[in-house]
């Protein structure tokens, strides 16, 4: 049973993780990552909590009622209310404390999601950290082509 107490503590929007749990498999895969992220969102009812992963957010999926016993084994990673959702290059340049990669969807790991808080700025360390490498990369190929541009004229001299 879930207490009113830790019952107030879940947030409605809120996206959590737990450790793997050996003892909830799906499929006959060994991958504990195999269609479950261990991450959960929760599914409020009169009665009870119940957290569901989020790979499929639907019955099938591994999920937990919750009680006042395991309620603990939860961790807030964040509040959908309070993020947007962002590309790549946008995440990567904010803070670390202002930014989340997660998976939570059937993305899984392989294709997470990218959030920033909604009341961040981006870094500006960052910022001229991606502009610097993007930089450095092009410069890089430019030299490539400029190297292969004067093979193609030597070797039509020969």
């Amino acid at each position: 049973m879930l207490s009113a107490e830790n019952r107030a503590k879940i947030i409605p929007t809120g996206l959590y993780a737990r450790e793997i749990d050996k003892r909830t498999s799906t499929g006959a895969s060994t991958d504990p990552y195999w269609c479950t992220n261990w991450t959960f969102v929760p599914r409020i009812y009169e009665n009870e909590i119940i957290l569901i992963d989020s790979y499929y957010q639907y019955s099938n999926s591994i999920s937990y009622v919750l009680n006042d016993e395991n309620i603990n084994d939860f961790t807030l990673i964040l509040n959908f209310d309070d993020v947007r959702e962002v590309k790549q290059t946008t995440y990567q340049e904010y803070a670390d404390d202002d930014r989340y990669q997660v998976a939570c969807d059937s993305g899984g790991r392989r294709y997470p999601k990218y959030f920033v808080k909604k009341t961040a700025s981006p870094n500006k360390e960052k910022q001229l950290y991606q502009v610097d490498s993007e930089i450095e990369s092009l410069e890089y190929q430019l030299k490539r082509l400029k190297e292969k541009r004067k093979s193609i004229i030597e070797s039509e001299e020969e």
